[in-house]
């Protein structure tokens, strides 16, 4: 099964990087340059760096929230694989608080066994139906001349 959350996080890291790549680039360095020109030009220079510093404490605290998001999902991938080694360690002799967790564990593995063996069933019966066609046909022929026969003899 695809690991979505490593997928998001490594998206979320490729933008970010982007984003640095983009915002360190020369055009953006240029476009900067030309409007802190301008603000010089027209007497509002502080106007210009109270934008800039706000332009930057927003990119830090982006940059800062995409870190602490893919920071999280690596703490719960650690977390998930700690349980599961735990429980393969313990699951014969649980202990304390983990007993009833284990047995919830062991009720939905045993769930999940049962759709598994239905499952299979169904898709048995699906390749046995799909070799012979032939047979469904002469079934229903049968049936259908049966009721016939059944219908003139009165």
């Amino acid at each position: 099964m695809a690991d979505y959350k490593k997928i998001l996080t490594d998206t979320m890291g490729t933008l970010v990087t982007k984003a640095k790549e983009l915002a360190e680039s020369e055009a953006v360095s240029n476009a900067v340059d030309r409007v802190k020109e301008a603000a010089v030009s027209t007497g509002i220079p502080e106007v210009y760096e109270k934008g800039i510093q706000r332009t930057k404490s927003f990119s830090n605290a982006t940059r800062l929230t995409l870190d602490l998001n893919r920071d999280h999902a690596e703490l719960d991938r650690i977390y998930t694989e700690i349980g599961r080694l735990c429980y393969e360690q313990m699951h014969d002799h649980p202990e304390g608080f983990f007993a009833p967790l284990f047995e919830q564990a062991e009720a939905v593995m045993a769930t999940i066994r049962a759709k598994e063996e239905e499952l299979q069933a169904y898709k048995a019966g699906f390749t046995d139906a799909a070799a012979s066609p032939q047979d469904e046909i002469d079934d229903f022929e049968a049936v259908v001349n049966r009721t016939e026969d059944d219908g003139t003899a009165r």
